[in-house]
């Protein structure tokens, strides 16, 4: 790895600031100069707090003289533009919003602060966070940094870029059918979607209750661990709010044998590209060699599981959004051809589709009492060029959340990790999913994979 901070892991600049190899003002000041010089061709950020990242990081200079230090002490973030800091805007993305001005901070935004963290920025979206690739005509656009000309994955683009570019130690996405692990696939990260409810939701802008899910983009699953320590955990201010049983730890011997990793034969290998299906089976027979219980397994239900989620998805988002349709003709295309879709369902049709969930989310419990992890792909597509994806219906916008979504329903916790790139040089991601608020579990087979494998540690040429 590079000896500049830009792709360190939180321990290596928790321990630059440990020995006094450099001073969190240092670090802040060197990304920001990094970021006045990338953003501009990727456009990760649509704002960058110059001003109050250097309060931030004097704040966090001063608490480290006097002793202290947290977790992610004078860490530098990226936070969706879907998250609310007192006195900025979120936009979501939107021309809508483009004067909303926070009036308070999210939970996650106070989680940081305590932590005497250094927020240096809002990262680009999806409008509305409704979009699977990362284009929003709204806003400069997304460029994925393996290859400019391609889109980066949505809706939780510019995080995923921000972090891909070095422009940040970690961000924070949000995640409805796949938008925090689609673009960490697509940008060759690693994206942690939590199970449903342990990271709170206060302050963020929603797009679905039901399948709304809030989580790290790191370099490594490590990273994505570290933050789940500091930003999980029951808010009695969030309805939807739940308590996880572990704490969030590394697991330093793992006992491989006693881990019961399926493969599905059906659904998430059927019609995908070559390059993503050999990757990910050779991922799968890494697993078995490094003494996992490996076993290919038949899903007989999952099939049903995105039509599910967007029937779910659509009717709570026109719910969401009928406060904004009246300003309709702002709407970007794409999103306003998506909330068109929601029009016509009927209460009797959202709640066919609860109903279905429910039924979805009890056989996946099931299933899930044999094995703890389910090993797929993260998206069954090869990334698309920025040109070719000014529709908003194209085959690979329409196919990229098949897999990810599945989850949503489920509110299993899930990751994508890094994998291997394909012959055209583009980051492919592996989806490990497990069980219901067996969070820890999941991230430390994760942690396990990039031990063996070098794939996480690949960096755009930028």
């Amino acid at each position: 790895m590079s000896n500049n901070p830009f792709y360190k892991s939180i321990e290596e600049i928790r321990n630059i600031y440990e020995t006094k190899q450099a001073s969190v003002s240092e670090i802040s000041n060197t990304f920001i100069k990094r970021i006045k010089i990338l953003n501009p061709k990727i456009n990760a950020y649509l704002e960058v707090f110059d001003k109050e990242s250097i309060t931030d990081s004097k704040k966090a200079d001063e608490y480290i003289k006097n002793g202290n230090q947290n977790i992610l002490t004078g860490i530098i973030i990226g936070l969706k533009d879907l998250v609310d800091v007192k006195g900025k805007i979120t936009s979501a993305g939107s021309k809508i919003l483009e004067k909303n001005i926070a009036k308070s901070n999210s939970k996650i935004t106070e989680d940081f602060n305590q932590q005497n963290s250094v927020i240096i920025g809002k990262t680009n979206l999806v409008e509305f966070a409704f979009g699977t690739l990362g284009i929003n005509t709204n806003t400069p656009t997304c460029r994925n940094p393996w290859d400019l000309e391609r889109v980066p994955g949505g809706s939780s683009s510019g995080s995923a870029v921000a972090v891909s570019a070095g422009l940040c130690t970690f961000a924070i996405g949000t995640d409805t059918g796949g938008s925090v692990r689609m673009p960490a696939s697509l940008c060759g990260i690693t994206g942690f979607k939590p199970s449903y409810g342990i990271v709170s939701r206060r302050g963020v802008l929603d797009l679905s209750w039901s399948m709304d899910h809030v989580g790290p983009m790191a370099r490594s699953a490590e990273d994505c661990l570290e933050v789940m320590k500091v930003i999980s955990g029951f808010d009695i201010s969030d309805k939807y709010s739940q308590n996880i049983t572990s704490n969030f730890s590394k697991i330093d011997n793992h006992k491989r044998e006693e881990i019961s990793i399926a493969v599905p034969k059906n659904y998430f290998f059927d019609d995908i590209d070559p390059d993503i299906k050999k990757t990910i089976l050779s991922a799968a027979n890494k697993f078995d060699d490094l003494g996992y219980r490996v076993e290919e397994i038949e899903i007989p239900f999952v099939e049903e599981g995105r039509n599910i989620n967007v029937g779910v998805l659509l009717p709570e988002a026109i719910s969401i959004h009928k406060q904004y349709l009246y300003n309709h003709d702002k709407y970007t295309r794409t999103v306003l051809n998506r909330l068109l879709g929601g029009l016509g369902v009927t209460a009797d049709e959202y709640l066919a589709a609860s109903r279905k969930m429910s039924k979805f989310n009890f056989e996946m419990s099931k299933l899930m009492k044999k094995h703890n992890i389910l090993l797929t792909p993260t998206v069954p597509v090869k990334t698309p060029k920025i040109k070719d994806s000014e529709s908003p219906n194209t085959p690979e916008a329409n196919l990229m959340g098949k897999f990810t979504g599945v989850f949503n329903l489920t509110g299993q916790p899930s990751i994508s990790v890094p994998a291997g790139l394909s012959k055209d040089k583009m980051p492919i991601g592996l989806m490990l999913s497990g069980r219901m608020l067996e969070d820890n579990d999941v991230l430390n087979v994760a942690i396990d994979w990039q031990k063996e494998t070098e794939f996480h540690k690949l960096l755009p040429d930028i």
